[in-house]
């Protein structure tokens, strides 16, 4: 049942890892830890920008969760802060043992550009998470 999406999504991916390179973008794995993942519908990524501030780089909206032969994936589509929509894709996810609702994500984050320094926030209904305390660069 899961075979001809899990093509699909290899055949985007393959896309997406040729395009790529052509267009100047690079594709990040991001490792992302999210407490309380039940209440969240998705990451902002924040770029640290030349004045010193974090300015909204891309959005991942999470969708689907579902049942994969190791554990647990989630269905997620990214979009630039400019409202580009990108590829749709799928996460592995995996739960904290002492904590159910902490998981850790593993991302393929399109980003198109210039390496910098990043932060996330989480968002639902209710509102959106401070900036998070880690930084990542790529």
């Amino acid at each position: 049942m899961h075979r001809p999406r899990s093509r699909r999504l290899a055949r985007l991916l393959a896309f997406a890892l040729v395009c790529a390179p052509l267009s100047g973008c690079n594709i990040v794995l991001l490792s992302v830890r999210i407490p309380d993942f039940d209440q969240v519908q998705g990451l902002w990524l924040w770029r640290l920008s030349q004045t010193g501030e974090y300015q909204r780089s891309g959005r991942i909206q999470f969708s689907t969760l579902e049942a994969v032969a190791r554990g647990e994936a989630l269905d997620y589509r990214e979009t630039c802060a400019n409202g580009v929509s990108g590829l749709a894709n799928q996460a592995a996810l995996q739960r904290a043992p002492n904590d159910p609702n902490t998981v850790t994500l593993s991302l393929h984050y399109l980003s198109c550009e210039q390496p910098g320094t990043y932060r996330a926030s989480a968002f639902n209904q209710a509102g959106e998470s401070a900036l998070s305390a880690t930084t990542l660069t790529f």
